[in-house]
């Protein structure tokens, strides 16, 4: 049963609380615990930057104990403990469509806010972009990868990419190397077969039809990728987490004001 001594909402003097709305969402939150307690381990890990510290080894204790185990049930309702007033809306409403998901046998979830945060990190340092340079190489050293390695890996994704983008260049039916604008054109075609080159690594390496990339630029690309999601995954949590606060301290405020 819920005991809402547990609840870190801060009560309005004088405001009843609507105890059926707080039921609902108790339901809620345990509907997504027992949701994470059944996931794979590939699953839970694509959601683990929405988690609090320690949720996931409570949520794995969990796991390990038969679904009619009161035990179990008992570990999934000190997850929701865990999980109460630290997680936000906006991370609530992924996580239970992370559930969703996998009680489909639809695979694995993909956090949108992470995967469109690394694309455009990722097209903005390979086009030389220096705002977008300053933002990756801006956040603390403990989150994002080592600096040299990724800019390592930045200068090979575009050496690769230049070098298809001539070979391409060079191969294509309707090369005229007598024309006085060979140079100018030449140019223009490149920067054309950069962007189409990143153009098709934005719709991903998982399929292979038609105008996939190369495969040496699309590895250097998915290594890239790689590189950059944890960042990106600490960078959403961060920004969850100050939204959560943020509510509860938007409720503090109306308290003080009443």
């Amino acid at each position: 049963m819920y005991n809402f001594t547990d609840s870190k909402e801060e009560r309005v003097p004088g405001q009843r609380r609507n105890r059926g709305f707080q039921k609902k969402q108790e339901r809620n939150l345990m509907s997504i615990v027992v949701g994470l307690a059944n996931m794979s381990a590939k699953q839970l890990g694509a959601v683990s930057h929405l988690l609090p510290p320690g949720t996931v080894e409570a949520i794995g204790i969990a796991a390990k104990l038969p679904r009619s185990n009161q035990g179990r049930k008992r570990q999934e309702q000190q997850v929701a403990k865990m999980m109460r007033g630290q997680v936000g809306e906006g991370a609530l409403a992924k996580l239970e469509a992370a559930v969703a998901l996998a009680e489909d046998n639809a695979g694995v979830w993909d956090d949108g806010d992470v995967s469109g945060r690394v694309l455009a990190w990722r097209e903005g340092l390979l086009a030389g972009d220096e705002a977008v340079a300053a933002e990756v190489y801006g956040y603390p050293r403990a989150w994002a990868p080592d600096h040299q390695q990724l800019r390592a890996a930045v200068r090979q994704c575009q050496l690769a990419m230049e070098e298809e983008a001539k070979a391409a260049i060079a191969s294509a039916p309707d090369a005229s190397p007598g024309s006085s604008n060979d140079a100018d054109d030449e140019e223009e075609d490149l920067t054309a077969v950069l962007a189409a080159a990143a153009a098709r690594s934005r719709r991903g390496s998982g399929s292979s039809t038609g105008a996939a990339a190369p495969p040496k630029s699309r590895a250097l690309l998915k290594s890239l990728t790689k590189m950059l999601k944890p960042l990106a995954m600490r960078v959403v949590a961060e920004a969850d987490a100050k939204g959560a606060s943020g509510a509860d301290s938007d409720e503090a405020g109306e308290e003080e004001v009443a």
